[in-house]
C-alpha cells in the first residue's frame, strides 16, 4: 500500500512541476505556489462564508439554553435558584440585550417555539424589577463594606486583647481604641448586616412574585414544552453539519468541474502551460473538499451516532470507537485514492483518447502514424504481443493485430 501511495504522490508531483516532461524553472514554480496560496485562501474564505449561511441550532432555538439550564439544574424550582435566574436575566437584558436574528438572507428561520420565551424574557425588565435589582445590588455592596470593616475591627480587637492579657500599658498600645469599644462596633455592624440581609430577602421575594417574573418561571418549568424544544433542537443539531457539508460541496463542485474541463482541453490541444496551471487549480479545489469531508467524518453527527452505537454494543470499552475511526478513515482515504486513480490519473483512459488522435500516450504530443518513439519525450508507444509477437499499443486491453487479451 505504501508503494502504491508513493507512486500516486510521485505522479502528482511530476504532473504539478513539469511541462512536456521538462521541469519548470524555480521562478515559475514560486509564482505557481503563490497563485496556489492566494486561490486556496480565497476558497477557504468562500467555504467559511457559505457555511454560515444556514442558521445554527442556537440561532434557530435561542431559548433552548435557558430551558436546558433551568430544567437540568439540581436546585430547579427552589426560591434561591428562581431568584438567581431572574436576577441574571435582568442583568443580561440590561448589559447584553439579545438582538433579533437576521434571517432575511440566510437559510432557515427562528423557531416559533421560542417566540413566547423571547417576549416574556424581555418583559422581565419592568421599572419595578429593575429598581428592586438595583436596591438588592446596593444592599449587597453595603454588606460587603460592613464585612470589610468587621475584619479590620476584629484584627484590632484581637491585638488589643493580647496586649491586655500581656499587661501592656494602654498608652503604649499600637491601637488607639480599647477592646470593649471595638467589640461593640463589631456587634453593631453584624446587626446592620442581618437587617440588610433580611431586606434583600424581602426584595427578592417581591422580585420573583412579580407577575412578569412568575409567568417567565412557569414557562421555564413547563417540562412538555422543554421536551418539544429539546427534540427539535437535537434534530437541528444533527442536520446542521450535514447542511454545511452539502453547501460547501455545491460551492466547490462548479470550480472543480471548470478546472477539470479546462485541464482536459489544454491536454487535448497540447497547451502545456495551461495544462499545468489548470492542474494546480484542480488540486487546489479538490484539497478543501477532501479536508471538509474528513472533518465531517471526524466531527459530524453521523459518525457520532456510529460511535455511540459502538460504545453501547461494547459497553464501557470507549477505546473501541477510536479503533473504528483509525480503521475507517484510512479505508475511506484509500477509496478516494482509488477513485482518483481510476477516473483522473488512469493511464488506460488517457491512452485510448490519445491513440485515437495519434498522440503520444505519455505526454500527448502530436505524432505521425509511423512514429514508434515520441520525439518530445522519447516514450515507446508499443509493446510486443505475447501471442502474435506483433507490436501493439501500450495501456490497451487487447492486441490490435490478433485481439489477444494483454495482461
Amino acid at each position: 500500500m505504501f508503494s502504491f501511495i508513493k507512486k500516486i504522490g510521485n505522479k502528482l508531483i511530476h504532473k504539478s512541476t513539469y511541462i512536456h516532461h521538462e521541469p519548470i524553472n524555480k521562478v515559475s514554480l514560486v509564482i505557481l505556489i503563490l497563485i496556489d496560496i492566494f486561490v486556496l485562501v480565497n476558497v477557504f474564505s468562500g467555504l467559511n462564508s457559505i457555511s454560515q449561511w444556514p442558521l445554527s441550532p442556537s440561532e434557530e432555538f435561542p431559548c433552548f439554553l435557558a430551558y436546558e439550564n433551568y430544567q437540568t439544574a439540581d436546585k430547579k424550582g427552589t426560591t434561591v435558584f428562581n431568584v438567581t435566574t431572574i436576577e441574571n436575566l435582568i442583568e443580561q437584558n440590561k448589559s447584553y440585550p439579545s438582538p433579533a436574528v437576521d434571517n432575511s438572507n440566510r437559510l432557515g428561520q427562528s423557531s416559533n417555539l421560542c417566540t413566547n420565551y423571547t417576549r416574556l424574557s424581555k418583559a422581565i425588565n419592568t421599572p419595578e424589577n429593575v429598581q428592586l435589582k438595583a436596591s438588592i445590588d446596593k444592599q449587597r455592596s453595603e454588606i460587603y463594606s460592613l464585612n470589610q470593616d468587621i475584619q479590620t475591627l476584629q484584627s484590632q480587637y484581637n491585638s488589643t486583647l493580647l496586649e491586655k492579657i500581656a499587661g501592656q500599658a494602654s498608652e503604649k498600645s499600637i491601637n488607639k481604641v480599647n477592646a470593649d469599644r471595638v467589640k461593640s462596633e463589631i456587634e453593631r455592624n453584624k446587626k446592620q448586616i442581618a437587617n440588610k440581609e433580611k431586606e434583600i430577602t424581602d426584595r427578592q421575594t417581591k422580585l420573583i412574585q412579580h407577575p412578569a417574573s412568575d409567568t417567565y418561571l412557569k414557562l421555564l418549568n413547563n417540562t412538555s414544552e422543554y421536551q418539544a424544544i429539546k427534540r427539535d433542537y437535537e434534530s437541528a443539531e444533527f442536520w446542521y453539519p450535514n447542511k454545511q457539508l452539502l453547501l460547501q460541496t455545491l460551492f466547490l463542485l462548479p470550480l472543480i468541474l471548470i478546472a477539470y474541463l479546462w485541464h482536459s482541453a489544454a491536454i487535448r490541444k497540447n497547451i502545456g502551460l495551461q495544462a499545468l496551471l489548470s492542474w494546480h487549480l484542480l488540486l487546489i479545489f479538490c484539497i478543501p473538499l477532501l479536508i471538509k469531508f474528513f472533518e465531517f467524518l471526524q466531527f459530524g453527527n453521523l459518525v457520532g451516532i456510529v460511535i455511540d452505537l459502538i460504545i453501547k454494543l461494547f459497553g464501557g470499552l470507549v477505546f473501541i470507537a477510536s479503533y473504528a475511526l483509525i480503521l475507517i478513515i484510512p479505508l475511506l482515504g484509500l477509496g478516494l485514492i482509488k477513485i482518483l486513480q481510476r477516473w483522473v490519473l488512469n493511464p488506460r483512459l488517457q491512452a485510448k483518447k490519445r491513440i485515437q488522435k495519434v498522440r503520444c500516450i505519455n505526454c500527448n504530443f502530436q505524432l505521425r502514424m509511423s512514429d514508434e518513439f515520441c520525439p518530445s519525450c522519447s516514450f515507446n508507444q508499443y509493446i510486443d504481443c505475447s501471442n502474435c509477437h506483433h507490436k501493439t499499443y501500450k495501456f490497451t486491453n487487447f492486441c490490435s493485430s490478433c485481439g489477444h487479451k494483454i495482461e
